[in-house]
């Protein structure tokens, strides 16, 4: 009798850019990407150790009337993405930096303390910055893992 070798060809799929469309990739790439960038996150900007609960990040689908792209709760020390919000592959990126810069923040004692408004705020106007900055800079060591062929 005669054996077939059977062996798993790379599953084709579509490469991801920053300017894809996020809700055409799908929950499982958004969560992917989102999950690398917060482990880039992790790695170079690090972690606030001040907070007394360890940081916890979740991606998760946001309701429908709600346009959040993120957020980051100051008092469990827990990152929101809402995958489904962000249009791109950057701003999906670019939320994930944002929320962590915020949660390297003094938030509880200096954020709320700024007398004037939301846009002109120090502290965002940071976060703002360091998803700019560092962005193209996460995609470039991310996007080979996340364009690798996926084996079935």
């Amino acid at each position: 009798m005669e054996t077939l070798a059977l062996f798993c060809a790379p599953k084709h799929k579509q490469m991801i850019y920053l300017q894809s469309d996020v809700n055409e990739l799908g929950r499982k790439e958004a969560v992917r990407i989102a999950r690398a960038t917060l482990k880039w996150c992790e790695r170079t900007l690090g972690v606030n150790r001040r907070k007394k609960w360890k940081l916890k990040c979740y991606i998760r689908k946001a309701d429908e009337d709600d346009d959040t792209c993120g957020e980051y709760d100051c008092w469990d020390n827990e990152i929101y993405i809402y995958w489904n919000n962000c249009e791109t592959v950057r701003e999906l990126v670019q939320t994930c930096i944002h929320e962590w810069t915020h949660q390297n923040q003094p938030i509880l004692t200096k954020y709320y303390k700024y007398p004037g408004t939301y846009s002109r705020n120090p502290y965002e106007r940071a976060a703002r910055y360091a998803e700019v900055k560092w962005a193209p800079i996460v995609w470039k060591e991310i996007k080979q893992t996340i364009n690798k062929p996926v084996n079935k």
